[in-house]
């Protein structure tokens, strides 16, 4: 399916988000306005609030102030961006300039605080303090896991089980506690419901995780620069592979105008297939999940954003 086919269920629920966010981002402080035009906010896939609505629809949520906690989630996503260009000196992101390109590191900073405290606001605004506990939560383990990954970098004996703890906690962990969100209120919903959403939203993390480091190595559609992960020392799974068939030489002295040597050895070593495996485990999982539900829309376009999310290139 295409991306625009995937959000049709949810469209006009993903536009009100949207509106929401537009109108919660704003301050009368002028700077603020300034980063706000600077930051991206109406690019992107809005993947996280697309999966959430989809996944509350299937498990029979009203859209009753769906919108707005879809907005909140985007938010705190939208936050973590801002932090993480400045942890890895960034300059893109959705094929822009960053704000701490524009602005400074202090600033931007300041910046995704803001973003991250408004996330908060609007849910509690709402009444919404169980979101406000699972996204809490949820925003420790984020947390954990980049202070993991900045204490392994340039770690090139790092194992793979070891980057599956990286990645479970920076970015699975936002997908679990949305899945967990979209199962409903725990007073309502089956505790063995609320695991088994939060196991997908696991496993699709993990593969949106995954496929992102494969894009960084062999996409040119990302939005930012191929070879940031290599030229910030992350060790993901790729280069793990890749030092497992012999190229921790050519990793160390790698030059970004001249990839052809990397490219081959990648395709020598089957680095994208072995990579696409660990995807697919994750992927079959996922539409296990969703086979337990009674066929609708909101069901297809779920199955069809796990097989975007692995396959994409942007």
């Amino acid at each position: 399916m295409e991306y625009r086919d995937i959000q049709e269920p949810v469209l006009p629920l993903l536009r009100a988000a949207e509106r929401t966010l537009a109108r919660e981002i704003g301050s009368r402080v002028r700077l603020i306005g300034e980063l706000g035009r600077r930051t991206p906010v109406a690019r992107g896939k809005k993947i996280r609030a697309v999966l959430f609505f989809l996944l509350a629809r299937l498990n029979g949520a009203r859209d009753d102030g769906l919108a707005d906690l879809g907005a909140a989630i985007e938010m705190l996503h939208l936050s973590s961006l801002v932090h993480d260009d400045i942890v890895d000196h960034s300059s893109r992101r959705r094929g822009r300039k960053t704000p701490n390109h524009h602005f400074g590191d202090s600033v931007s900073v300041l910046w995704g605080d803001f973003l991250f405290i408004t996330s908060i606001r609007m849910l509690t605004r709402a009444g919404r303090a169980e979101a406000v506990s699972v996204l809490a939560e949820t925003s420790r383990r984020m947390i954990e896991g980049q202070v993991l990954e900045y204490a392994n970098n340039f770690n090139y004996r790092l194992d793979a089980r070891t980057y599956t703890d990286i990645i479970r906690r920076k970015t699975a962990s936002l997908f679990e506690g949305i899945a967990v969100l979209a199962a409903g209120p725990r007073r309502r919903a089956p505790a063995a419901g609320v695991e088994a959403c939060r196991r997908f939203g696991r496993d699709f993390g993990m593969i949106f995780q995954v496929s992102d480091d494969l894009l960084d190595i062999f996409s040119q559609r990302s939005g930012k620069g191929r070879f940031q992960d290599l030229k910030e020392g992350k060790v993901t799974l790729p280069y793990i592979r890749l030092i497992a068939g012999g190229g921790l030489g050519l990793i160390r002295s790698f030059d970004p105008a001249r990839p052809a040597p990397l490219l081959e050895l990648c395709q020598c070593l089957g680095v994208r297939a072995q990579s696409l495996a660990v995807i697919d485990r994750h992927a079959r999982r996922c539409h296990e999940f969703l086979r337990r539900f009674p066929p609708s829309p909101e069901r297809d376009s779920l199955a069809g954003l796990v097989d975007f999310i692995r396959c994409r290139e942007y």
